[in-house]
């Protein structure tokens, strides 16, 4: 099986041994979880902070926030980018 496949986060804030990726590590949680995980697409396609936020945002599942919270988030950090990216 995969590494990324087999999600099992790390969730200890102990250093990762030479084996382990920390792209299997997620310290606080386990709201990402997919094939990929948002950092890969994050910095495969080169977005910045705020286009990556919205990224991030989107593809978690974070136990307690509902969908409005959720896309008030990727709405705020959308707005953010209008205004600071777009002039």
């Amino acid at each position: 099986m995969d590494q990324k496949d087999s999600i099992a986060k790390n969730t200890s804030q102990e250093p990762l041994r030479d084996t382990e990726s920390a792209l299997n590590t997620q310290i606080g949680g386990n709201h990402y979880k997919g094939k990929i995980q948002p950092i890969e697409l994050i910095i495969s396609h080169n977005l910045d902070f705020i286009d990556g936020n919205i990224v991030k945002y989107a593809v978690r599942n974070k136990d307690g926030e509902n969908l409005i919270e959720k896309y008030d988030k990727i709405i705020h950090y959308c707005n953010l980018a209008k205004e600071l990216k777009c002039g």
